[in-house]
Order: C-alpha cells, then structure tokens, then sequence
C-alpha cells in the first residue's frame, strides 16, 4: 500500500510540474511580439525569465520611462545575452553567456539596487555600477509597458516616445519565453506575469506541438527563412532583393538618384534619444558616378566619426575613435571609380578590448569585393557609437569631422545598409517608406535614371573593338559620335556589305578612319567609293572632336567640329546596303585584312583607334557603348576616359629603344634593338638562312593593297635578297635585297618601276634595321636611323592602278610552295641572320616561332602550317635578359593585376624561377565557366582554359622538372581564334579548338595565386591549392609590361622586388639530426626522427615519467586512421637507469603484426613482425641504461629495417630468401611504457615519440582522449640541460687534448670486440706480473681522443667475471671478426678504421655474397658464415670459432675497393688518415696479407640518407689506473707466479697459431669477394667500430647453406623465435667462450 501512495504522489508532481511549467508563448513572424505590465523597478527590483531559441540575434525585452533617458534593453547578440541600460547617468552595457541559442531553456535574472545592476544567465553574474545622483527608473505612471520580443510597428511614427529610437529596428526575437516575473505594482513583490493583449499572441503549451509545417513543406525561393506557425508555413526575405509571400519577386531597388542638392540622415540627438552603440558595424552600400569627388557617407557621436567619400576617382576613408585616427585611400593603378560603373563598397569595424582601459578597432574597406585597405585604431574606447548620419551629402559637407571632399555627391546611390551588431538599417528603403528616423533634404528621385549612352568608352590596344549591329541607312541615315586621342592613325569605324552579285561592282562599305592626324570618311553604294578628308585640321591633339554624318541616296555631308564637307558617291547605285556588322574601333586580328577594301589604309596596317568615343547615335538612337563593352571585351574597352600622365616620363623602355607617347600609353620602338615586346625587354626570335633556306608566307589571291609597311633587321657579310612579294601571272611586286653593300628597295606596279637605295656597307656583319613603306605611289626607304629616302613611281594616283595584289611573301630566298623548288632569280639568296619581319603589322616570325613553324636543331625539315613555310632555324639567345623580377616569399602571397586582355587573342609571356613542385602562376576568373588558368603542377606547367564549350588543359613535355632554381620562359598565344599554344623553353604545345569563342573573363588577373577561400571554388580542372613560392619576372601583357608592385590593383606586402635566392640547408642547420627540408626563400627541419621540436629541432619535446610503479600509456588509432603501412618511422628519446624493459609496443588490430622496442641487458633491441616472423635488430654495443639520454631512431621499408642510437652507426637488416612480407596490417594500438599486458615495465623518461608522424605524448599533453594513462605516468616538466644538449655535439666531441677522463670505455669505447673484457689484452706501462682490477662506467658517447705521449700512468688489464658488470662486453659475434682467444698482458689492441663506409637497406632481393672466410684477411683464421639477416652497416659479418685466434687488424676502405690488411708490430700508437689510432700490437710481428675487397662502383652512394648522416670521429681508449703508492693492485710474491702463468699462456698461443696456419695453407680459400652496398645510408668511420650482430642476443645455432656465386661455403645463422610476453633472462651465446685469469 505505501508503494502504491507513493507512486500516485510521483504522478501527481509530475502532473503539477507539467501544468505550471510547460506554458510558454511562442514569438515568431505571426506573433511578432507580447506586451505585459509596467516594471515597478523604481530603486530596487528584480526580474526574471526563461528563453529559448535556436536564431542568434533577437530584442528579447525592452522597457522605458516613456522617452526620455530612462531604458532596460534586453537582447541576444550573436549567442550572447546584452543588458544595455541608462538610469540617468549614461548608457551601460552588461554582456553574459555564450551559444545561448541552442535550444535549450536558459534562466535570466535582471536585478538593481541603487546605482547597482546586475545580469544573471544561467547562475553567471556580471555587474556594473551607473553613473549620477539618481537612480530611480523614470516614473511609474509615465513609464512605458515591458514588451518581449520586439515593439508595436505603431512606434515607427512616434520615435519620440521611446528613449531608445533603434530598439524598433531591431531584430526580433524568434522563441518561446516562460516564466517572466517582476513586481508590476508599487509595494508588491514579485509576480508571475500574464499577457496584457492576449489577442496579439497566442499562448502555447510547449511540447504539444502538431509538427513542424516547414518540414512538410518549405515553400520559400530565393534563400527565403521558413517559419513554422499553426496556420503553415511563411517565409522571410532575408535576401534583399526579393520580396512577396514567399519570396518570389524581384523587389524594386533600393536606389537613388542625387544630384548635389539632395541627401539622407538621421539624427537621434534631436530626439533625445540614446546613440547606436555597438561593438562591430558594417556600412555597405552600391554607388555610380562620373565626378571625381563626393560625399558617400558619414555617421559618428560627439567626437568619434566614420567619413566616406570619392576623392580624385579613388575610395578615401577618414575615422576618428576615441584619440586615435585613421585614413586610408584606395586607389588601384589604372583603375578608377568615376567610370559611372556600379562599385560595391563594404567597410567593416569591429572592437576587441585589450585592458579595461584600452580597446582595439580593427577597420578594412574594399571596394568590389578586389581592393581593400586594412588598418586599426587603439585608444580609451569600448564601443563603437552613432547618433546621426548623412548619405550622399550634407548642408556643409566642408564642416563634418575628417572631410576630405567639400562637394556632395553626384551619381546614383543603391543599397545603402548600416548594420550594428544585430541592428540592420537599409537608408533609401525607410526613406521611400516614410520612416520618421529619416530626413530626406530635397527632392530625392528614388531610381537611377542616369542614361549610360552618353558614357564614354576607351579602347586601350590596336586590336581592341566592339561589334553592334549593322547601320541602317539603306536610302538615307545619320550617325555621330564624339571622339578623342592623340595617335595619328586609327580605323575608328567600319561596316561592309555583302559580295557584288555582278562583275565590276563593288562591295557597299562605310567607314571612318583617322589617318596622318586627320579624318577620312569612305563610301560606297555598289558603283565605286569615295574617299573624303573630313577635317581641316589634325584631330590627334587630345581634345574632344565632335563627327557628324548625313547622307540621302548618293548625297553625304560629314561635319567635323562645325565644318563641313561634302561629297557624292560615284555611279548610278543610291542605297547603301549593308550586311555585315558594325565595327567600333578596329577589326581585331580575327578580321582577315584580305576582306577589307584597298583604299582602307588603316584595316590594310591593322592600325586599329586607341583613345576615346562617347555619344554614339545611329539614325537619332543613342548607343550604349559601356553595355557593349560589358558584354564584350569588357578587358580592352574600358568604361570613362581619363587622361593619365606622360607615360615616357618613368622610361619605359628598354635596351636604348625609343618611346614616344600614345593614348594613356608608351610606344616602344624596337626597330633598332634585338629585343621586342611591349616595352623591348624579350630577346626577338632571330632566324638562319643559310642560302639554300627561306621563309614564305601565303596570303591568298585576293589580298590587294594600296599600302604597304615593311619593317625588317638583317645581319650579313654578302649580297642576297632579303624580302619579295610575288604574285601569281604578274611581275608587280616590292623587293628588298642588299647589293653592293646598300640595301635597294624596288617596286613594280604595271609598266611602272621605280628603285630606291639606301644605306652604306650594310654587309658587315652587324646589325641593320630597313624600314620600307608604300601610300599608292608614294615610297619610302630607311636605313638605321639615317635619313629617309623617298620616291614616287609616277604621279599620285589612287584606285586601281596604284593597288597591289599580293599572293605569297618570300623571306631570304624564292620558293615555289607547290613544285617545292627554288625560283631562279637575278639575285643570291640571303645568307645571314633576320628579325623582327613585319609586313602589314604581321610579325611573320614571331609568328611562326609561335605556331612551331621551323626548327632549332641542326637537321631541319620543312614544315608547312597556317599557310608559313620555314625550313631554316631559329638561333637561341645567348641569355636571358631578366627585367622587374619579383620575389614571391611564401605559398599566400598574390597580386591582382587588371583584367587580362585575352578576349579574342591571348598574350602572356613570363619568365620564373623556384625550387618547389607546385604553385599557381596565374588566374583570371569569366563570365559563366570562362577562365584562364596557369599553374606549376608537379615541376611542369599546365595551361588551362575554358572557352565556354569545355575545360582544356595545355601541359609542357619537357623531360626535366622546371623546379631546378633557373629561370624558365612561358609563353602562352592564340594566334589565330582556333589555335591555342603553349611555349615553354624550348617545348611548344599546340591545341585547336571546333570553335572559335571568345574568352569573357572577369574580375581581376591573380598572380601568384588566389585568396585563400577561392582555393576550394577553382574551376575543375585547375589542381593548384597553394600558391607560387619563387621568382617571377619579365611579365608581358597585351600592350605593356606589367610590374608586379607598380601596377598591382591588388598589392601584398610579401611581394619584394629583385628575385631574392632561396636560403639553402646546410649541414648545421638543423640540431639533433633533424633532416633539413628546402623551400624557396627559408627551410623547415623536419623533426620526427629527433625526439626534440621546435623551428630548428632544438627544443625540448613533451616528455612523460613512468614510475616504478608500471605507469602504462595506451594510444588508439580512431578507426579512420587505421591504415596498412609499408614503412614505419618510429624515434623516441629516453633516460632509463633499467636494464630490462619494454618501451613501446605497436599493434595490429587484426592481425598478429607487431613492433616492439625493448632493452635487453642494457642494450637497445626493436623487434618487428610483418607477417613472415620476428625479425631483431639491435646494437649490443651501445649500453642504454646508464641514465644519459638516448635518441632511438628506427625505420622500415618493407622487410628491410634500420636501427640507430644515438650518432652510433646504423644497423640494418634485411631478411633474405622466400617471399618477404611488406605490409604491416591495420596499425591500430601502440602500448607505451611496457610490452603486452604491461609486463617488462619502462621505468624513467620518454620524450618526442614519433609514430609515422603521430606524436602520442603530444597528445596526452593535449587530453586527447585517444590516449589512456594508468599507473605510475606524470607529465615531466623539464630534462636536464645538459642531457637534452647531448645530441648537439657528435660523439667524438668529448674530451680533448690533456683531458684526463678516468673512465674505462668498454664496447664500442674501447677497441674490445668481445663479450668478455678478459678477452681484449691492453698494452701494460707498469710490470707484467700486476694484478690490475678495471673499473668500468658504461656510456654510449664515443671516449675522449687520447693523444701521443699521454702517460698518465698504469693501463688497466681487463677484469675478473666478478669484477665486470654484466652484459658490458662488445659483442663477440660482430660482424668484424674479433679475438676470442684468451691473451696475456703483451697482447693485442686494435683499432678498425674505414673511410666512407656505406650500407643501406638495399631495395634489390638479389646480393652476392662469400664466404666470410674469404674476405678475411688473415692465412690462419677459421670463419663461420655471414648473417644474412642481421648486417652492421658498411660491414661484413666473420665470427671466430672458440679455438683459433684472429690477429686483430686494421681495414682501410677506399672506393671502390675495400683493402684490409694486418698491421705489423708497432711500439707506439699512430693515427690513420681518418684520425682513428691504432693501438699497439705486442705480438710477435706476422706476415700481413691483403685480400681485395670488390665493389660494384655504381652501387656507391653518393650521399648519405637524409635520416641517417654519417660521421667520422675519433676514437681512443682510456684506462683507469689505480692510485697505490708503488703502483701495485696485487701483493709482491703474487707477481711470480702471474710471469709463469703469462709465459705458459703464450707457448699456448703460439703453438695454436702455427696449427692454424697449417690448416689454412692445407684449405686454400679465396680471399675475395664481391660487395653489393645500397644508396640509401651513409655511416661513419665509427661503423667499424660497431660491428654487426651477427650473434646476437636473439640468435642462436647454425645451420649449413648453399655456396654463394664466388663459391665460397656459407652458414646462416637463423633467429631465434621470441616470445611476445616472455620474461627478460640471459640468452645463451653459442660458440662464446669465457676465459678468466
């Protein structure tokens, strides 16, 4: 029953927590907002409610004392809950929480007491204290309503009433809200509150909601918000420029016209109302103008201000905050923002506080999304305020703070949106609506009415033009149009009709052309044309020149600048029937000249009009010029017309060439230089003929002209022709040859002849420049700069007898293209060299460099495309000549350059320079899916486009990589509208297009690479995701040669001039043995294999300290890392006084693959198993558990694997025979600070673990809940300094000279090659029956050099079993073979020295090998087999057996051979060239043998790995000798019987050596055999000291093996099987002998 009662009260809670708690009201676009009682805040009060949304910015309450200072605003600011309040003394700002729109319910708590108040959310409090005298809120009856969520739209008319003006502009809050309570009546306490108009707001209990009606149905266009209400779904237009029920029309811009008198602004101060306080805003607005001058926009509050305005065609900007200032201008080069074009301007402020005293403003400005200006302001300010504003102007522009312009604007406004934090003003729009915020000051027109068709366009190149249709003026029209420039020559306009149906007619032609400065107006109806000169004076003075044209059937009069000029067409034909469209400008390269008639000089040269037209009007109908350039070569044909300054002022030109000026341009002559290009800095493309070679070019049969220019530079020592024109069935013609060391110029027209000579000794061998011109009869020839000679063939004469048709031009020599033979003719053909051939504006041999016509090589063939034919060759420059070159610093750096002109013909030339393998060079963004793209891809260069019809990729087949730190020449041409090509170096790549579409780009040529978020939106095709690191320079474009910095409309501050080197690695340049990484102007260490960090690895890792306690660290793969890897790199540092443990174990989440790393006996192991059984690999002589810090770096590459310790030599395996696995399988776990399940704990410090990039100690650092600890693990803070130096300085750096380190090395310090150091017999300074007790201290670093001459007393001789430490030995069974005989006190010490030896982990299966027998070279030593497994690098492995005794000796390796040899008997110590001693032998003296050891010469590396250098040292011993008082360790009567024992000892020895010696005469062996060594590591003389582990700790037994190729009988030692959990015991040594004294 009590169960039971129970139960029903839990019910009856939750029933009652349901009922009181689930009511909310829920705020959306139906229910906009709720209004409740008025605040009894007074003094003191509270109130409180609860909220959720999921929408950051939202009015959540508000409250005044009826307008006048008096306000508590309520509001979320992106996630975060913003109290702003005023009692009296000044406004307050109290911001709390953080992603407090997340759906979930959040508790707020608004409390005051006095001149206190504080904002509560979720239990944080924030409190500020007000300024004044007085505290109380307004006064109760006057005081206005609470409101939650926004306020009534009645406010929008009565802003007076609200003490805060903006709050009704402010977003409103989209929620639910529950719990609101406050005192709403004097004297009572607090109350829940209830809807005061429940007819505005439904209340809801939440959690019974139907469904969300947006889910069912989203029925919102145009990026339109869904809202879910009870009756469906409604949409909000946050996209401005829609509007309707569900966003689905276009709404009326937001625009204005202003005119200088008119303008916009507010100003809350007239109202009494609080400022817009804010901590970011955003002003962004549209505007077009033609002045250069006017006010954009102003807001500001008392001394603070923001002033925008056009100032001289550019963006300037003007800020003032608090005491600091700031001014910025934006005004790109050659780019201007008076053009009457729409320019978006975006300016952004936002504050960050640095102290409680000092904040930061951050403020950019960019003017279409390209040019932008970035500063900052620091001062004593918290916000950013606005309590008036002026758009467009002001009654005293001259009078606001920071005005740069006095004038207001004039042009076309759209847009204008002021936004502060979450308030967001559109101006023109609450203008248009009447809102009482704003004041509209004169008659505002709200539309842009502005005509464009008065607009000026610039046509800014030869080729430049636009294309309208046809001129309709079949019986009668009228055309004008205004134009200026200051170029002499230019086809202005050009219309032409269809082709004559009857013979002797004529095509219809109208077309108006500027030729010698003056204006010519051609007509023809069909019967004949007319050519009149319609200007009496020049036109090419600058100034604005007014063309007027009327015409009726034959009748015409043309008007220029008020005189006229009449004129009447020949024949009988009075229409004008024109088919074809009207050209603008030019024709373009694409328009074929053969189709333009002969009397139309300027088509003829292709001398299109550079300068500016306006005021277009075809039969009274205005054109829109700028429309068209839009829509067309938006590039070449630019909005305005500005006059810049002289442009020859700054010398443009280059290598001694002349410049004149043209229209906003430098005219460059080349003439008289090898150069061209724009500004003559690119070595012209020079030609060979060697008399039996030429170049032709056909131009078809119907090419005839009136005019001819012929520019041409010659080199030569003999008479030749140099150019002729021919014609089919005719002898007219023009020749140029040089004869009798003049150059003669000959024309033919008919009967009529005339020649000219110019010039003098023209054939010596230098350079010429001929220019040859033709104006119907009128000649003209020069020579150099001498002066012209001129010629006339007849009277002038114009029509047809003064035409000339032209079929093919001949270049150096005649050749008939069809019978493909060589014309007779009265003159040799030209032997020499010739550039720089233009006729007609064609430069023939640039053009077919560029179409690949010809060859470089020797053996030429005859090549036939696009109508050239060239069989001679081009001569490459003898250098590059290298002109405002630029070094790009880093992989972000990029300018913007100005539109590229690539419409209907691209022209890009650049050279680079780099070291890295990728970068983008070059991108201009188009229209749709046009763009153009050059990249470095993998060293190569890609060229990729797209026309409209598909992307197209152009990439150079050059068999080097072009990242080699020389410079490299693109260029990049559309020579005709269907062929595309390529050049880089000496590689040409051609493509040909179906189409011949134009390339509409857009925006702004990047070079260098793009901003770092357009990256992701590259077209397809483009691969490039960083940009160009390196040296660019010698930038052409179309018309100009473009500096990166000068010219840049987007400059970057990481651009420097001059072409800055790369900063090479160098052997120090990184610590630790990190592996120095080259970029182009720095390097980065790479290091992983270090275990230190940091720019150069010098720094210290994060390092952990396992107790003794079996502190374990596990980290686990997340399931997407786990990945099958074909090699590992592993490296860790550690300290560890433990001579038994496991350090790390790596694991297979699936398979039995495993690494571990462990030390064994004091040694460092790593054992690995990929599936084929364990493979060890360690170095026994190097002692690890010393307490010294040890960096083990380790590395495999499928079966085969490396080991190093320290800067000891590299230890490779690399298993042999059957099928090896590679793969280690699903990597997943590593177990850190023990083996599996923790046994064979790690006891000290790890430091920088690197796991094939991954670093676990790094991430348990970082709590990375990857990594699990357990037991006794903690951080450690810091190693000592003196250990983590250690690996700063090569082990042969310590000690010196006289350095006295009473310390015995054994191992590798040493010279002992043996487990017992019994076995390793020392030189003795004292007497031979002493008793000498070795006192050992085991170290990895090499010992100190010991020099001549140091006698500092007793050696040492070896120790008793009990007096060593165990496991100090060398290792016997090293690869070298060593002694492991017992010796007396007179025997041997050695030293195994080696220049450069190598090894590596060779990538072949194959090797051959000998017998180790045979490479030894004593006659009397007995081997056993080399390991094939287990090889020490840049050994090879021979064991003695336990019963014979080798000599130690001294190996000398030279490439490519190796050439051991027994030294002699020494008496002292002497030094090898490597700087390694050998010590002394007291052994009687022996013959010395030296076998060869071959080497395949090409096997040698040339260098070493990058993971693994190699050092030579020097290496010595020192012992310690005992300080007694007559030297003796051992009493007096014992010395007697050690003599006997020592003389018994060595008749032994003697006796076995003789046998050994017998046998080995008895089994005459070969003594050499071939080495094989790999390129992949390179060790140091230290490696012979090293030795291999051909007998380790893990090997046991040996079987018998097949004879290798030198036949030489081979046993393999084969490893022993580990067990993965075995305990740590001493393995037995087979074949080791111990021998004490």
């Amino acid at each position: 029953m009590s169960a039971d009662l129970r139960t029903m009260r839990y019910v009856l809670v939750c029933l009652l927590s349901l009922t009181f708690n689930s009511f909310a009201f829920v705020l959306d676009k139906q229910n906009p907002y709720s209004q409740f009682r008025k605040w009894n805040v007074g003094l003191n009060g509270t109130l409180e409610l609860e909220f959720k949304t999921d929408q950051p910015n939202g009015l959540l309450l508000y409250t005044d004392d009826g307008g006048t200072y008096d306000f508590f605003e309520l509001k979320l600011v992106n996630g975060a809950l913003r109290l702003r309040y005023n009692l009296g003394g000044g406004a307050q700002i109290i911001t709390v929480g953080s992603n407090l729109n997340d759906g979930h319910w959040h508790k707020v708590q608004v409390a005051r007491r006095d001149e206190h108040t504080s904002l509560t959310v979720d239990g944080i409090v924030q409190r500020k204290t007000s300024r004044g005298k007085e505290y109380v809120f307004g006064k109760f009856n006057t005081n206005s309503d609470v409101f939650v969520g926004g306020l009534p739209s009645s406010y929008n008319s009565k802003l007076t009433t609200l003490a805060l003006p903006s709050v009704i502009f402010e977003p409103k809050f989209r929620g639910s809200v529950r719990n609101l309570v406050y005192s709403d009546l004097p004297g009572q306490p607090p109350r829940r509150q209830e809807l005061r108009h429940s007819r505005d707001l439904k209340s809801t209990r939440t959690g019974n909601a139907s469904g969300d009606a947006c889910e069912r149905r989203d029925p919102c266009q145009h990026g339109g918000v869904c809202i879910s209400t009870d009756d469906g779904p409604i949409c909000e237009c946050r996209d401005g420029d829609y509007e309707g029920a569900f966003c689905e029309r276009d709404k009326a811009p937001s625009e204005a016209t202003f005119r200088g008198a008119e303008f916009l602004s507010y100003d809350l101060t007239q109202t009494g109302g609080e400022p817009i306080v804010s901590t970011q805003d955003v002003i962004s607005l549209y505007f077009k103008t033609r002045q250069p001058n006017g006010l954009l926009f102003y807001t500001g509050h008392e001394a603070d201000y923001l002033n925008l305005a056009v100032r001289d065609g550019g963006l300037s900007l003007t800020m003032g905050l608090g005491n600091g200032k700031q001014e910025m201008h934006i005004k790109p080069s050659k780019t201007r923002f008076d053009d009457h074009q729409w320019h978006k301007l975006t300016v952004r402020r936002k504050i960050q506080e640095i102290t409680p005293f000092t904040s930061f403003c951050r403020v950019s400005a960019v003017v279409d999304d390209v040019y932008s200006e970035h500063s900052h302001v620091a001062g004593s300010f918290t916000m950013l305020a606005s309590s008036r504003a002026h758009v467009g102007g002001s009654l005293n522009a001259r009078a606001l703070p920071g005005a740069r312009v006095h004038t207001n604007f004039i042009g076309c406004l759209k847009k204008v949106e002021f936004s502060a934090d979450t308030l967001r003003l559109n101006l023109i729009d609450l203008a248009r609506t009447g809102s009482k915020l704003i004041t509209v000051t004169g008659r505002l027109e709200y539309a842009c009415t502005a005509t464009d068709s008065a607009d000026p366009v610039t046509f800014t190149t030869r080729d430049a033009h636009l294309i309208l249709p046809k001129w309709e003026a079949v019986k009668t029209g009228t055309i004008s149009f205004k134009f200026r420039t200051n170029e002499p020559n230019g086809l202005i306009l050009f219309n032409m009709g269809a082709k004559p149906p009857r013979v002797g007619c004529t095509a219809d032609l109208f077309a108006v052309e500027i030729l010698n400065g003056y204006i010519y107006v051609h007509m023809d109806l069909g019967s004949g044309g007319v050519r009149v000169r319609a200007s009496r004076r020049r036109v090419d003075d600058s100034h604005w020149h007014e063309f007027l044209l009327r015409r009726t059937g034959r009748d015409g009069r043309v008007t220029v600048d008020g005189a006229n000029a009449e004129f009447k067409t020949p024949g009988e034909s009075n229409q004008l029937e024109l088919d074809g469209q009207l050209y603008v400008g030019g024709l373009g390269q694409e328009y074929s000249a053969a189709r333009t008639p002969p009397a139309l000089w300027t088509a003829a040269l292709r001398q299109g009009f550079v300068g500016c037209i306006r005021d277009l009007v075809l039969n009274g109908k205005p054109q829109d010029l700028t429309a068209y350039a839009r829509q067309q070569d938006s590039a070449s044909v630019r909005p305005a017309c500005h006059v810049l300054m002289k442009q020859c002022v700054s010398s443009p030109c280059q290598n001694g060439a002349g410049c004149s000026e043209g229209w906003n341009r430098a005219l460059c002559d080349c003439s008289t230089t090898n150069y061209g290009g724009p500004t003559c800095g690119r070595e012209s493309p020079t030609i060979y003929l060697n008399g039996s070679q030429h170049l032709t070019a056909a131009l078809g049969p119907e090419h005839v002209t009136q005019t001819e220019e012929l520019l041409l530079r010659f080199r030569t020592t003999k008479a030749g022709l140099l150019v002729r024109t021919a014609t089919e069935g005719s002898a007219d013609r023009i020749e140029l040859a040089v004869a009798a060391g003049r150059v003669r110029a000959s024309v033919r027209l008919g009967d009529r002849e005339k020649n000219l000579l110019a010039g003098t000794n023209v054939a010596d061998d230098k350079w010429h420049t001929v220019r040859f011109s033709r104006r119907a009869s009128n000649l003209k020839l020069q020579v150099d700069g001498a002066q012209p000679v001129r010629g006339t063939l007849s009277e002038t004469i114009l029509g047809k007898a003064s035409t000339l048709e032209i079929t093919t031009i001949h270049l150096g020599g005649l050749y008939h293209p069809e019978e493909e033979i060589q014309i007779t003719s009265t003159l040799p053909n030209f032997v020499g060299y010739l550039q720089k051939f233009v006729f007609n504006g064609v430069k023939y041999i640039d053009l077919a460099r560029t179409l690949g016509v010809g060859s470089s090589n020797e053996n030429n063939h005859i090549y036939d495309t696009s109508n050239i034919i060239f069989n001679g060759k081009f001569v490459k420059p003898d250098s590059l000549n290298v002109y405002k070159s630029v070094t790009f610093k880093s992989k972000h750096t990029y300018v913007g350059l100005p539109l590229l002109k690539a419409y209907a013909n691209t022209y890009l030339d650049f050279y680079f320079r780099t070291t890295e393998m990728d970068g983008l060079l070059f991108y201009n963004g188009g229209k749709k899916q046009d763009f153009i793209a050059v990249e470095l891809v993998n060293g190569h260069i890609h060229c990729v486009f797209n026309l409209g019809d598909g992307v197209v990729t152009m990439k150079d087949k050059l068999k080097n990589f072009l990242n080699d730190n020389r410079w490299h020449t693109v260029s990049i041409r559309r020579p005709t509208p269907k062929i595309h090509t390529m050049q880089v170096d000496d590689d040409l790549e051609m493509h040909t297009t179906s189409s011949n579409l134009m390339l509409e780009l857009d925006s702004v040529l990047y070079v260098g690479g793009v901003p770092k978020d357009m990256y992701t939106s590259l077209p397809v095709g483009v691969i490039s995701r960083q940009g160009f690191e390196g040296c660019m320079s010698s930038l052409d474009l179309p018309g100009e040669s473009s500096s990166l910095i000068e010219d840049a409309v987007v400059p970057s501050s990481s651009l420097v001039s001059g072409c800055e080197g790369p900063t090479k690695c160098t052997h120090n340049t990184c610590a630790n043995k990190g592996v120095c990484v080259q970029q182009w102007n720095t390097y980065v260490c790479d290091c992983e294999l270090t275990s230190f960090t940091g720019p150069t690895c010098y720094d210290e890792s994060i390092a952990y300290e396992f107790g003794p306690g079996r502190g374990i660290m596990t980290f686990t793969f997340a399931p997407s890392a786990v990945a099958d890897t074909e090699t590992d790199r592993v490296a860790v540092g550690f300290v560890t006084t433990k001579s038994d443990a496991v350090i790390l174990r790596i694991e297979s989440s699936n398979t039995q693959d495993y690494m571990q790393m462990e030390i064994i006996r004091g040694n460092l192991f790593m054992v690995y198993n990929v599936g084929d059984g364990d493979h060890p690999l360690g170095d026994e002589t190097a002692r690890v558990d010393d307490g010294a810090y040890h960096v083990a770096r380790f590395t495999r590459n499928g079966s085969r694997a490396a080991l190093q310790i320290d800067s000891y030599a590299v230890i490779i395996r690399h298993p042999q025979g059957g099928q090896q696995s590679t793969v280690f399988n699903s990597m997943a776990r590593i177990t850190i600070g023990g083996g599996a399940g923790g046994a064979r704990s790690f006891s000290g410090v790890l430091a920088g673990l690197a796991v094939n990039g991954a670093r676990p100690l790094d991430r348990a650092a970082a709590a990375d809940p990857a990594l699990a600890l357990r037991g006794d693990v903690r951080r450690a803070h810091a190693l000592d300094p003196d250990l983590n130096r250690m690996q700063q300085t090569p082990p042969s750096g310590y000690g010196g000279p006289g350095v006295l380190d009473e310390l015995v090395y054994s191992g590798a310090g040493s010279g002992c090659r043996d487990d017992d150091e019994d076995a390793c017999v020392l030189p003795d300074a004292g007497s031979g029956d002493d008793l000498i007790t070795p006192v050992y201290v085991p170290s990895t670093r090499r010992p100190p050099k010991m020099h001549k001459g140091d006698t500092s007393g007793k050696l040492m001789k070896p120790c008793d079993d009990e007096d060593c430490i165990e496991g100090s030995g060398a290792g016997g069974e090293d690869i070298i073979t060593e002694p492991e005989h017992p010796m007396t006190s007179s025997g041997v010490s050695s030293t195994h020295s080696m220049t450069s030896p190598t090894a590596a982990i060779s990538t072949e299966h194959e090797r051959e090998r000998t017998s180790p027998t045979e490479a030894r070279a004593t006659a009397d030593t007995r081997t056993t087999p080399l390991d094939h497994d287990n090889i020490h690098a840049a050994t090879r492995d021979t064991a003695t057996t336990p019963d014979r005794t080798t000599p130690t000796e001294d190996r000398t390796h030279t490439s490519p051979q190796f050439t051991p040899s027994i030294p002699k008997h020494t008496d002292s110590t002497h030094y090898t060239e490597n700087n390694i001693p050998d010590y002394e032998d007291h052994h009687p003296e022996k013959e010395t043998r030296t076998p060869t050891f071959e080497m395949e010469e090409e096997r040698i590396p040339s260098r070493g790995h990058a993971d693994y250098n190699g050092y030579e040292h020097e290496i010595t011993t020192k012992w310690y000798h005992p300080k007694t008082t007559d030297n003796r360790v051992v009493p007096p009567e014992s010395e007697f019987f050690a003599t006997i024992v020592g003389i018994v000892a060595s008749v032994l020895i003697a006796i076995i050596l003789i046998v050994i010696i017998v046998l080995k005469l008895v089994f005459k062996l070969d003594t050499s055999y071939k080495v094989t060594e790999d390129k992949n590591y390179q060790q140091s003389a230290s490696a012979a000291l090293l030795g291999n582990q051909a007998h380790s700790s893990y090997q046991t037994g040996a079987s018998s093996g097949p004879s290798n190729g030198n036949g030489g009988a081979v046993r393999g030692l084969q490893p022993l099987p580990l067990g993965r959990t075995a305990p740590a015991q001493p393995v037995k040594r087979d074949g080791i002998k111990e021998w004490y004294v």
